[in-house]
């Protein structure tokens, strides 16, 4: 492990711990972090709920990390294990707010942010901040929507159905967290074109490359695609004898005709098949990385080289060192996550 000064404190006060791993999956899921703390006489329960902040470097002005304490439980005989998610953990879970709209109390008409922004005051998330949240991109109004709902399901479903056209393959919005120094902010974001934005950080063996994994990725050979008005099935048969038989269905109200329809299964096919694999780094740079930065990648070994989207990572550190691992993959998520 390279040497670090990680800290972790519970309500603001600073506690000894022997390990610890953050967990940033992306994806619109929660963040979690999960850490040991030496002694056994520990009241498991004074813990629960409590607000946690892991700060990577001393010299961090904001966490890497802020969340609230959701399990605690005996590891060994002198110890305790404890975890904790980051704010988007209150929407996620067996657990998570239901919202019951009707004609008195609704989000008809408002954006999808101030829909998401008014479903979170209406759940009384006070501990959410949404102080960040614009518009998507493109912008997308709530038509009708009623009766007992999800918050976080029902945002991401209308997220679903956004896509910007602006490049050559549309992209989608997703959500992230960013802490303002005092608490944790949601907010929607545009993926990045890893194709014409520039890396921010460049890998390779002979600097900071410590193993690169790389395993296929389901391609979709068979899409149904459903436009405004009507849609297709696309098959393409040499590809599912190539690939396999796998099915993708999406909705684009962008697509006003069955040509339409059609040249967008065949470019999302494409793209899948330019892109079928997916990827793991083990590093020791790139800690303040996170998902949707874009970088550079050089790999002779397996003759991979080019841009790459960082979707999540996984931080193990301890108070003498750490590691760290990033999940990257150069396809938008939304030609893979209603892959079925």
């Amino acid at each position: 492990m390279t040497a670090t000064s990680s800290r972790i404190y519970i309500e603001g006060k600073r506690v000894d711990y022997t390990n610890g791993t953050l967990t940033k999956q992306g994806g619109n899921t929660a963040s979690k972090i999960t850490f040991t703390l030496p002694g056994k006489s520990i009241q498991l329960r004074k813990y629960w709920g409590k607000e946690v902040t892991f700060y990577f470097n001393k010299s961090d002005s904001v966490p890497m990390f802020r969340g609230y304490i959701i399990n605690a439980e005996i590891s060994g005989n002198s110890s305790i294990s404890l975890r904790a998610v980051d704010v988007l953990g209150f929407l996620t879970g067996h657990h998570r707010p239901k919202i019951i709209l009707d004609n008195a109390s609704n989000v008809d008409g408002l954006t999808v942010s101030g829909a998401f922004k008014k479903l979170i005051e209406l759940a009384k998330l006070d501990k959410i901040g949404t102080d960040f949240i614009k518009d998507t991109d493109p912008i997308k109004k709530i038509k009708f929507l009623r009766g007992e709902i999800l918050i976080l399901d029902s945002i991401i479903s209308e997220l679903s159905l956004i896509y910007n056209t602006n490049t050559k393959l549309p992209r989608q919005n997703i959500i992230k967290v960013v802490d303002d120094g005092k608490k944790g902010q949601v907010l929607f974001e545009l993926l990045k074109d890893v194709s014409i934005s520039n890396p921010i950080h460049e890998f390779n063996y002979t600097n900071n490359i410590i193993d690169f994994q790389v395993q296929n990725r389901k391609v979709p050979t068979i899409i149904n695609v459903k436009g405004k008005y009507n849609g297709i099935i696309f098959k393409h048969e040499s590809a599912a004898v190539a690939f396999g038989e796998h099915t993708l269905n999406i909705t684009n109200p962008e697509l006003k005709s069955k040509a339409e329809c059609q040249d967008f299964a065949q470019m999302i096919l494409h793209a899948n098949i330019q892109d079928k694999y997916e990827y793991n780094l083990t590093t020791f740079e790139g800690v303040y990385l996170e998902e949707n930065d874009v970088i550079h990648i050089t790999d002779k070994d397996t003759g991979i080289e080019g841009n790459f989207r960082i979707v999540g990572k996984t931080i193990n550190f301890s108070p003498s060192g750490f590691n760290i691992s990033l999940d990257i993959n150069r396809q938008p998520p939304l030609l893979a996550q209603f892959l079925s």
